[in-house]
C-alpha cells in the first residue's frame, strides 16, 4: 500500500490519490469502470484522469482511453506527495 498524499498541489483534487491507487493495483481501465469501482461520476474521473495524464502520472493505453499509472505516479505514490 502507497502513503497516502499528505501536501496537494493546487491543481490536485481529492479524488487524484485515489484515482492513482486504484489504477496501481489494478490493470489499465477505462474511466467509466474506475469511477464505478471507487464510487464517483463517470465524468468526473474522465477529467481527473485527463488532469492526471496531463500532469505524466497516468497514461491513456489505447484509442478507447484506457489509463494505467506510469512510473511517475508511482514515484508520487510512495513518496505520498503529488508533484506541483
Amino acid at each position: 500500500m502507497h502513503e497516502a498524499a499528505s501536501s496537494q498541489p493546487a491543481w490536485s483534487r481529492p479524488a487524484d490519490p485515489t484515482i492513482l491507487e486504484f489504477l496501481a493495483e489494478r490493470d489499465p481501465e477505462y474511466p467509466a469502470i474506475i469511477a464505478n469501482r471507487i464510487g464517483m461520476h463517470a465524468p468526473y474521473v474522465e477529467t481527473r484522469c485527463e488532469e492526471l495524464a496531463d500532469r505524466g502520472l497516468v497514461e491513456p493505453v489505447s484509442g478507447e482511453v484506457v489509463y494505467r499509472l506510469t512510473d511517475r505516479g508511482e514515484r508520487a505514490l510512495d513518496a505520498g506527495a503529488l508533484p506541483e
